[in-house]
């Protein structure tokens, strides 16, 4: 009976071994992977809405409207003129300060459109300063459609 009741010992820790080993290759599993095309989009949209808000706060920095709105949608000049672009200018100056630095988050898609988000570092915030830029997703050569700034400083 002695033997028996080992044996009866043995095969509870063999059953929890066996659920430990099962739990451990399912945590170790990667995750769902992206398809390649997937993957090869995501990364040109990726390069594409960094150039594009590179050219943008390049043409803020030096307060140059032709490199601002270059890659503007043509409803995006005509709502973003000279005036208009010199008042978000000397805001983004007096408010955020100087442009520091950027980090791309992703994006999503929206009605047809492309929707970027950026979090981006100035001078004179001590917070991250969200930004969303907007392009069409059918375009190779994408226009800027959208550009938003959100920062607490800035809706004071």
């Amino acid at each position: 009976m002695s033997v028996w009741y080992e044996r009866g010992r043995v095969w509870p820790r063999i059953g929890l071994l066996a659920v430990l080993l099962g739990a451990l290759l399912v945590l170790s599993a990667p995750g769902p992977r992206q398809e390649p095309e997937e993957e090869e989009q995501s990364d040109r949209i990726m390069v594409d809405a960094t150039g594009l808000l590179q050219g943008i706060i390049k043409g803020i920095s030096d307060g140059d409207y032709d490199r601002y709105a270059r890659r503007f949608s043509p409803v995006m000049k005509k709502a973003q003129s000279r005036e208009a672009f010199l008042e978000l200018q000397k805001r983004l100056q007096r408010k955020l300060g100087r442009f520091k630095s950027m980090e791309y988050l992703g994006y999503y898609v929206q009605y047809g459109k492309i929707i970027t988000l950026f979090k981006a570092r100035f001078s004179k915030e001590k917070e991250d300063v969200l930004i969303k830029l907007v392009f069409n997703s059918k375009e190779r050569n994408p226009l800027v459609a959208g550009l938003w700034f959100d920062s607490p400083s800035l809706a004071k």
